[in-house]
């Protein structure tokens, strides 16, 4: 699968990641990644003649928005705005079940699954046993649609990841009882069926002092036929096939209350 570019100045370059694609790998044999579509197979490494900064990651499984800084210097400028949670990531996202709320708080702590053959899952965790690498976590949930995919019910949902923990959305989607739909991982390797895990950074806030970036693509899921053939609507709560109505499912979701909705809270 191609690799889009989606913007590229002297400082960055952003594209849209297929899914089931790797980053980057240290295996000079290895095509399926990012790098070898945009650049060298080293280009992520000190050494290279061009190196890339990779300021931000999407799991193998994820497509969508990814940020590549050309340069320490905005590699840095940009690592610091990570780390002080200025930046705003929007995914779009299915997951198995009908929702009963429209708005979730998704708030618990994340570590690495201790138990035998996790597979490098992580795993909730309880407030009085945080230790570790465990580590609060937050995810805000917004619900856009229902409907049933071969039958079974799903929805479509936007997440945003306040904190930013490893497979962060994949888990907490999962501890809420709403699993991403492909997500074999964390359906403890059943969900197989469908060709893709669909999960999908679809917007990313970079608030750059001197030029902001704010980087979209278009809703991934309803243009691939291969899912489409598979859908029926139920319910629509939000507009957001277009870049206009996504933005302001984004902005809603950017609020701290919203008049009239179902709100679920989960934390430890």
């Amino acid at each position: 699968m191609a690799v889009d570019k989606l913007y590229e100045c002297e400082d960055f370059l952003v594209v849209n990641k297929p899914y089931d694609m790797y980053i980057n790998s240290d295996d000079e044999n290895e095509k399926n990644t990012v790098t070898c579509h945009i650049a060298s197979h080293d280009s992520h490494l000190s050494t290279s003649s061009n190196p890339l900064f990779f300021i931000q990651r999407l799991d193998y499984s994820t497509s969508g928005v990814l940020c590549i800084a050309k340069n320490k210097t905005t590699a840095g400028l940009a690592g610091k705005l990570f780390e002080k949670r200025l930046t705003k990531k929007y995914y779009l996202a299915i997951v198995r079940g009908h929702p009963e709320f429209q708005v979730a708080e998704i708030r618990y702590a994340v570590g690495v699954d201790q138990t035998p053959d996790h597979g490098h899952r992580m795993s909730v965790v309880s407030k009085t046993s945080i230790a570790g690498d465990a580590r609060p976590a937050h995810t805000r949930l917004l619900l856009l649609e229902t409907g049933y995919y071969c039958g079974q019910p799903v929805a479509v949902v936007l997440l945003k990841p306040i904190t930013g923990r490893r497979h962060q959305l994949r888990i907490h989607c999962h501890s809420a009882s709403h699993t991403i739909l492909g997500d074999y991982t964390y359906s403890d390797r059943t969900d197989t069926a469908p060709h893709r895990m669909f999960l999908h950074a679809i917007r990313l806030v970079l608030p750059l002092p001197h030029k902001p970036l704010d980087i979209q693509t278009a809703e991934p899921f309803f243009s691939d036929s291969q899912f489409s053939s598979k859908w029926k609507s139920h319910r629509v709560v939000y507009k957001y096939r277009s870049k206009e109505e996504l933005l302001a499912a984004c902005d809603d979701l950017d609020r701290e209350y919203i008049v009239g909705v179902k709100y679920k809270d989960y934390r430890v």
